[in-house]
């Protein structure tokens, strides 16, 4: 009886062995690290990213991302948009774990319409470090002139102050020109 048993204990190890988990490493600089988080050592941890072991300070990670490789991707950004109302004007934004705490001012005195996706960089204060207009999913009438007003106004908006995030954080805004 013996004999069935240690065969199928060793396959058993094998099978167990061989299911690697997935894990996504958060760097406080925004970059992700992809690969399997094997130990940690006091200030550092090692992961396995395509067969190679990589160290990574602890210092400099800001979250980890265990997941099944089986189970569902998370919901693309575009269910991360939150909605800033003020008045007649519109803005959606994708800022992951910040508020939009000041509006941006649209002016109007354009008969253009149409929206206006930005590029949008932030310092861990909230303050605007660069507004880039013009990223994938912009449609408008007159791209230059939207393009420059899109990025005045979301050089004035201003996000939720956080002493414990990034240095910066990168996000998009979406101005929508009616």
């Amino acid at each position: 009886m013996s004999r069935y048993i240690l065969p199928y204990l060793f396959i058993s190890c094998l099978y167990i062995s061989s299911a690697q988990a997935q894990h996504t490493v958060i760097m406080k600089d925004g970059s992700q690290k992809k690969g399997e988080v094997k130990s940690l050592s006091g200030p550092t941890m090692m992961i396995l990213s395509n067969g190679k072991p990589l160290d990574i300070a602890v210092s400099d990670v800001r979250t980890i991302h265990f997941f099944d490789e089986g189970a569902k991707e998370s919901a693309p950004a575009a269910s991360n948009r939150r909605e800033f109302k003020n008045g007649f004007d519109k803005i959606e934004y994708v800022m992951e774990g910040r508020t939009m705490t000041k509006f941006p001012k649209i002016g109007l005195g354009t008969k253009d319409n149409g929206v206006v996706v930005v590029d949008v960089t932030i310092d861990k204060y909230g303050n605007v470090i660069s507004a880039d207009p013009g990223a994938p999913g912009s449609k408008t009438t007159d791209d230059k002139y939207l393009f420059v007003k899109a990025q005045a106004a979301c050089q004035q908006a201003k996000f939720d102050n956080d002493p414990t995030a990034p240095l910066s954080t990168k996000g998009q805004i979406f101005v929508i020109f009616p």
